[in-house]
């Protein structure tokens, strides 16, 4: 055991790109690759963990990819193919034979299998599940069946259970049995007759009790359980909040048919971050560094015309005032200030709510909080930012009137901004669209043309006093 902790440690330490020897390294297994020395590979690859392997492919060619994928021994080479990149796998398992991808399939549990099987062409996921056993096959279509990203396609089909009127000696005979097909048990799940839910024993508990003693009595009856349609946003909220390390999933009738743990949500947690910060940017969450760069024209380009189109809304604002700019030249130097500010400050409420949202502490049933809070803010940080502004534009400029102008101007598109920050994002999830797709651009498009239309207009009303 040490040994291979070592072996890992060490090859860790070759694929680190920051370090020296990194391009030396990759260097070595393109030639041995190109020498088919396969002998010589195997002894370099030994013990290394499928995901650091997986970061070692970025640097080959597709054929010297799966040249080395091919040297893996069966198990390593499942988890090589779920640690890869959305795109990577895809293509990856478009290289792979139906015998090779199935062959890979005995070696991980069933939410895996699911995961890795939805990347395939309907014609070859039928192919490789026909040489599948009957039972594995059967499973692997029912969880496919789910809707994407419920608990339902999340959950893995291996899981350990004991029948409420068994004593503990029966429990762990199914504990001993049911160990050698799934990867982690954590739980033992307890059920009536009819394989209803009806609580669970921490495995520690039931091996430390005596073996004669009824499994109701060490039964912990507050289970955590999802319905498999479940969304695995909220599963993963829960799953925060509660400190869960694994759950039940069941269905209609309230019978377990899966479990959920605790590195299922982590990987959840990461893609929904990923997906945010991606979105607020208006870029696809499929984007990655591997994605052709044709391919990322076309996805950004959509929202990139969306501002175009809010730009001129704002550009149409500035030019009703043009009168106004000519007469007082030095307003276009002060435009970007208000409009600027208010940008940010609407970001940053958009920021806040979103996340709030995502992690289930904003809903419709508390959504005014969150307004009041946000324009609350807004009130205090255009009066703070309102009077240093007007302030610095009066020692600066020597005009007290320009001052005026521009720290009231601050001060409404600073409200403007966290009140359109904060009702965005709500308005947009009460319409069943992600907020994080489209907020930022509406809320930065308002403080814009409030901001202008403010300074603008109050400009116009106090010219005289500014020329």
């Amino acid at each position: 055991m040490e040994e291979e902790r070592k072996k890992e440690s060490e090859f860790r330490i070759k694929i680190d790109r920051d370090s020296d020897s990194y391009d030396e390294f990759v260097s070595q297994i393109k030639n041995l690759i190109t020498l088919e020395d396969s002998k010589q590979l195997k002894e370099m690859l030994d013990g290394a963990h499928p995901a650091d392997i997986v970061t070692l492919f970025r640097d080959l060619e597709k054929e010297e990819e799966l040249y080395l994928f091919r040297l893996l021994p069966k198990e390593d080479q499942a988890y090589s193919l779920i640690k890869m990149e959305e795109e990577t796998l895809e293509s990856f398992l478009e290289e792979l034979s139906v015998d090779e991808i199935s062959n890979t399939l005995d070696h991980i549990e069933t939410d895996e299998t699911t995961y890795l099987l939805s990347y395939l062409p309907s014609a070859k996921r039928e192919l490789v599940l026909a040489n599948l056993s009957k039972a594995d096959s059967f499973e692997i279509r029912s969880q496919l069946g789910f809707r994407e990203y419920s608990a339902g396609r999340l959950m893995s089909k291996d899981f350990a259970t004991v029948s409420i009127t068994d004593n503990v000696r029966k429990g762990i005979i199914n504990v001993r049995k049911k160990a050698k097909e799934i990867e982690d048990i954590y739980q033992v799940y307890v059920t009536d007759e009819d394989g209803v839910l009806e609580g669970f024993i921490p495995l520690k508990d039931l091996f430390l009790t005596p073996i004669n003693t009824k499994v109701a009595k060490i039964t912990n009856f507050s289970v955590f359980a999802f319905h498999y349609d479940v969304d695995q946003e909220e599963v993963a909220n829960t799953f925060k909040k509660y400190d869960l390390v694994s759950a039940a999933v069941t269905d209609d009738l309230g019978r377990i048919i899966g479990r959920i743990t605790v590195d299922d949500v982590l990987e959840i947690v990461e893609e929904e971050a990923s997906e945010d910060i991606l979105l607020m940017a208006g870029v696809s969450e499929d984007e990655r560094l591997s994605t052709p760069i044709l391919q990322s024209v076309k996805r950004r380009i959509i929202w990139l015309n969306v501002n175009l189109l809010t730009a001129f809304v704002s550009s149409t604002v500035v030019a009703f005032f043009e009168d106004t700019i000519s007469q007082i030249v030095v307003l276009a130097t002060l435009m970007p200030i208000v409009a600027g500010l208010g940008g940010n400050a609407g970001t940053q409420s958009v920021t806040v709510v979103i996340r709030n949202i995502a992690t289930g502490d904003l809903s419709f049933s508390n959504w005014w909080e969150a307004v009041r809070k946000e324009c609350t803010i807004g009130v205090l940080n255009g009066f703070v930012l309102g009077t240093v502004t007007g302030c610095m534009i009066f020692f600066v400029k020597g005009n007290l009137v320009l001052g005026l102008v521009v720290g009231t101007a601050m001060f409404v598109n600073m409200i403007v901004a966290s009140l359109t920050g904060s009702l965005v994002p709500i308005v947009l999830k009460a319409m069943r669209v992600d907020p994080a797709i489209a907020s930022s651009i509406f809320v930065t498009a308002t403080t814009d043309v409030c901001g202008f239309f403010f300074f603008l207009g109050l400009a116009t009303v106090f010219a005289k006093y500014l020329i």
